[in-house]
């Protein structure tokens, strides 16, 4: 079985980034695929600092070895300044080439 994560990158209440994420899940689900989705707003994660070690935030090694065995992503975030959000760039900064 095909397996997808999917990432909210706002965190804005009643983001609609978040709300087509439920929708392009239901839709993956509905074809057959294991969908997990983080919404960032849950997650306890540290702004990255390029290390390899976040031991004492149990949620990034939840979120990196969730993506390691994904065989896709669906990234939804809203534009800010011309680019995705600062939330989801933190969260995607914490993964490796291991990871993504």
């Amino acid at each position: 079985m095909v397996k997808i994560v999917g990432i909210g990158g706002s965190l804005r209440a009643g983001s609609y980034s978040q709300m087509a994420l439920d929708i392009a899940s239901q839709r993956a689900q509905a074809l057959g695929a294991e969908v997990e989705v983080w919404d960032l707003r849950s997650l306890n994660l540290p702004f990255c600092a390029g290390e390899n070690d976040y031991h004492n935030y149990p949620d990034v090694a939840k979120i990196q070895n969730s993506v390691k065995v994904a065989d896709g992503l669906i990234l939804a975030t809203p534009e800010y300044h011309g680019s995705l959000s600062g939330v989801l760039k933190n969260a995607l900064d914490l993964m490796s080439f291991e990871h993504l």
